[in-house]
């Protein structure tokens, strides 16, 4: 299993296309459309390096030729990274090619994904911080899709622990999915109302959590501190995430597995296949 001890803060990395953390050689072929990706986040991002996983799925699946790029920040708000120069200048800078980003996946602090569905100041910060880095965004590449990552709740054993972050987000684990769903929701609505030609997607991948969990109760998601993901959550969020991007055929054709069991992955996989109608649902 892939460890996190090793996170430096801050995180700012350019991926080559085909060439992963991870170590992974193959190159992808000429033919593919090539699709640049940023990401903007934190530790829930930087854990087991989510923006590798999501281009060597990318990669094996022979859809698309994957450049990711992230600057990822333990603990932060969207509205930290539209403030922070070194965020910035790698959105401007571009992949490695040289040519503009076509995607940027953010993802919001996950206690203020929450409380920003039930207190109008979190609801405000969250909001405007989506809506600067959608701004910034367009001004780089007016064309270029901003990815919502929808986090998940944490481990329901977290508020039998009574957890001070779990209690934050919510009296239970389903509350706290409710709450995070909604908030993403609103935030990409309110965007879309200032920012109308923009092109908005809600990845759901704490939507898809839960089924996974109730499909497969054993699968090992989340990291032993109830709130990150465990290997196979990342490689969830990954599949979540590419396909939001790529569409089903990446989660359909994807082979690379890293270091999880293939049966487990077939297991996650089988799920997102099972359930379309997550994707279609998604930011309503």
């Amino acid at each position: 299993m892939l460890q996190t001890s090793s996170i430096r803060w801050s995180r700012r990395q350019l991926l080559l296309a085909g060439v992963s953390a991870f170590g992974c050689k193959a190159t992808a072929e000429e033919d593919k459309p090539h699709v640049r990706i940023l990401f903007f986040g934190n530790s829930h991002m930087a854990h087991n390096g989510l923006p590798a996983v999501v281009g060597e799925l990318m990669l094996s699946s022979g859809v698309l030729a994957p450049h990711i790029g992230s600057y990822l920040q333990e603990g932060y708000k969207l509205a930290q990274h539209a403030a922070d120069p070194e965020a910035l200048a790698l959105l401007k800078q571009g992949a490695d090619d040289g040519k503009p980003w076509d995607v940027l996946v953010v993802q919001e602090q996950s206690v203020l994904s929450a409380v920003a569905a039930i207190q109008p100041e979190a609801k405000q910060m969250m909001e405007d911080g989506l809506a600067k880095l959608v701004a910034l965004a367009r001004e780089v590449n007016p064309q270029m899709l901003i990815v919502d990552f929808q986090v998940w709740a944490r481990h329901e054993r977290l508020w039998k622990q009574r957890s001070e972050h779990a209690l934050a987000t919510g009296t239970t684990a389903v509350e706290a999915h409710a709450r995070i769903r909604r908030a993403n929701a609103s935030a990409v609505r309110a965007v879309l109302e200032k920012h109308p030609g923009a092109n908005i997607l809600v990845s759901p991948v704490g939507d898809f959590w839960p089924l996974v969990q109730e499909a497969y109760p054993a699968l090992p998601l989340y990291a032993e501190d109830g709130t990150h993901p465990d290997m196979l959550g990342t490689m969830l969020s990954a599949f979540v995430i590419a396909g939001t991007i790529g569409g089903r055929q990446v989660i359909e054709k994807a082979t690379w597995t890293g270091e999880c069991p293939f049966l487990q992955v077939e297991q996650v996989r089988k799920v997102l296949l099972d359930h379309p109608e997550v994707f279609k649902s998604a930011g309503k």
